[in-house]
């Protein structure tokens, strides 16, 4: 279809109001140029014709030669010598692991247990290939957090041994925990704990699902999408009921007390907050795993607006990932569909928030303060590759890049919120964030912390000061279902709005903003001064705002005063509140002994609820 055909049909759209539940939700009139045309490049970039834009397809060329074309229009020019616009890479594909290839053997007092592959266990990619065998040490979670007081590896070598652990951390999902913070809970990522086993000198992972996910769809192992075969240690998913043959040979042993089962040692880590690590008598594991692979081409698109005056020389980056699934397969959650996965919200909103403000700045007819460097990455869903790649071999020096503001699916814009994080990176950038807000009718969710696993993580990596903007995911994440007909146009073009004036304000910033990294034991999140036991979520019904209840904790203070899962919070006190992070602080600035009353709606009727805070 002729791009022209598309701006008239999208055009017809925006006229006859685009009657969708998710555009709904958004009263607050926008440009409507705009929508037009951010509508539009949604709408291209997520049809069947771009085939999911997998790093495989040949609708990820089409992305990106739109991409690069749309650039062109607006006088960008090239960001490569070559004159492209592509920065070209290349992308590792795992076609499949091995059956044949890959094996597991564990001895047991003498005895040999062959497991089979698929069934009882399954190598992951992100260990690539590689053999093991050696004695198994047993690890617990894998986690070493000294400033919360807890280190599976505090005083056992795992050197050139076999490690068993289990998936996420001690009391997983239990809001007072000293691992239920924002900073704590990166100690869950299977990246985090893989790298950690290898920097402690272990020669292979055997790694298993803790209770909490232990359904019976996810009790036997899976491919899990921690990125690509990067750290090159055998890395296999064991399913629980071998792990439970193991320690039912090999118990761990905590005094005179053995436990031989798995729920048995997480349920004691649980109550004592206390590692458990050691070797397992008598056990030893041999393991290979292998996978097929090949590599594809692929290429981030890079358009340079250039600046003038004392910092034309510096540098903000405006990126995001063009890239989604293609036809499923690695990374879906709909794992047996062949369909299309268009990737509307992931990532083609986030794409045509780069194209929509390249196109605001390079019109406006002045040049910015700084150099403006707008990316669509490619790979981003194999690991993001194509930031990794930008990082190690930069167009541009990274010591003069201030800032990188990165976008990851902002098609969902709820209740007028969303979300800016990484302030906490960069001198100023917290007081350049809330300014950008300023008359305008969106909310942010502004945090000092990274956030999820995108395009900006190489960045920070590279002390590279960043930001990223996203509204949240949602059921539709990764599978078939993410189509244009699902999101908020309306909001999309909300968040851009607010993220031009954010960057006006960065790109303007006398002083550069200077990147911090404070050491995690400041980072982490300040324990609560009070116990409340609440998890919400923001509400999607329009004309009943506020926070609906999902979780309340036995014995809770909010407990004994009698909120229950599905209550409506409207009110706490005289105040109103979007998120689950407004609501915390807010609960947080008061004192053991306190009174909060809570205005909830339930049934459809108005309930007020007392409740006393407690110390945590």
């Amino acid at each position: 279809m002729r791009l022209k055909s598309w701006a008239t049909a999208v055009v017809l759209l925006v006229v006859l109001g685009m009657t969708g539940t998710a555009h709904s939700q958004t009263k607050t009139k926008v440009d409507a140029e705009s929508l037009a045309r951010v509508t539009h490049d949604i709408t291209y970039l997520a049809s069947d014709a771009m085939e999911g834009r997998g790093v495989e397809t040949k609708g990820l060329k089409i992305a990106g030669d739109f991409i690069r074309d749309e650039f062109k229009k607006m006088g960008l020019k090239s960001g490569t010598e070559d004159g492209s616009y592509f920065q070209h890479f290349d992308v590792a594909l795992t076609e499949q692991m091995d059956p044949a290839g890959s094996k597991l053997e564990v001895t047991l007092a003498g005895n040999k247990v062959n497991m089979e592959v698929v069934k009882d266990f399954q190598p992951l990619m992100a260990g690539g290939s590689g053999t093991a065998k050696a004695d198994v040490v047993f690890v617990g979670y894998g986690i070493s957090a000294p400033d919360l007081e807890y280190d599976d590896y505090e005083g056992i070598d795992v050197t050139d041994k076999i490690v068993l652990m289990i998936r996420r951390t001690p009391q997983y999902g239990v809001d007072d925990s000293k691992f239920g913070g924002e900073d704590a809970r990166t100690h869950a990522f299977i990246d985090t704990k893989i790298r950690l086993a290898k920097k402690m000198g272990a020669s292979g992972i055997l790694f298993v699902n803790d209770g909490s996910t232990a359904t019976d769809a996810l009790s036997r192992p899976r491919q899990f999408g921690a990125g690509s075969r990067r750290f090159i240690i055998p890395f296999l998913h064991v399913a629980r009921a071998q792990a439970d043959k193991i320690l039912a040979a090999s118990p761990v042993k905590v005094g005179d007390t053995e436990f031989k089962t798995l729920k048995e040692v997480e349920t004691h880590i649980d109550a004592e907050l206390k590692p458990v690590s050691q070797p397992l008598a008598n056990c030893s594991a041999a393991c290979v795993t292998e996978f097929k692979s090949k590599s594809v081409k692929a290429w981030n698109v890079v358009g340079v607006l250039e600046g003038e005056g004392p910092h034309a020389d510096e540098t903000v980056i405006v990126g995001a990932h063009y890239d989604h699934l293609g036809f499923g397969g690695y990374g879906s959650r709909s794992p047996r569909s062949t369909e299309v996965h268009n990737g509307a919200d992931d990532n083609a909103t986030g794409t045509a928030a780069v194209i929509e403000l390249a196109r605001r700045f390079a019109k406006s007819g002045k040049k910015p303060a700084r150099r403006m460097v707008f990316i669509g990455f490619s790979g981003e869903e194999r690991g993001l590759v194509g930031s990794r790649y930008y990082v190690d071999k930069p167009l541009f020096p990274l010591e003069d890049t201030v800032t990188m503001l990165n976008f990851d699916m902002i098609g969902n814009l709820r209740n007028n919120t969303a979300n800016i994080g990484g302030t906490g990176t960069g001198s100023g950038l917290q007081e350049v964030a809330e300014k950008a807000t300023e008359g305008l009718p969106i909310e942010m969710d502004i945090s000092p912390g990274t956030g999820g696993g995108s395009d900006h993580l190489p960045f920070v990596r590279k002390n590279v000061p960043i930001l990223f903007c996203n509204t949240g995911l949602t059921s539709l994440y990764h599978t078939p279902e993410d189509d244009t007909e699902t999101l908020n146009m309306p909001g999309t073009v909300m968040v851009v709005d607010y993220c031009e004036a954010l960057l006006k304000g960065v790109v303007s910033m006398q002083e550069r903003p200077r990147f911090s990294q404070a050491p995690r034991a400041q980072r982490r999140r300040r324990r609560p001064s009070v116990f409340f036991g609440v998890r919400t979520s923001p509400s999607n019904d329009e004309d009943a705002p506020g926070l609906l209840v999902s979780r309340v904790t036995p014995d809770s203070p909010a407990k004994k005063g009698g909120l229950q899962v599905g209550d409506l919070i409207q009110k706490v006190g005289d105040q109103e509140f979007k998120s689950q992070a407004r609501l915390d602080r807010f609960i947080n600035s008061k004192k053991p002994g306190d009174k909060i009353t809570i205005s909830v709606l339930r049934d459809g009727e108005k309930v007020d609820i007392e409740v006393e805070l407690v110390a945590p």
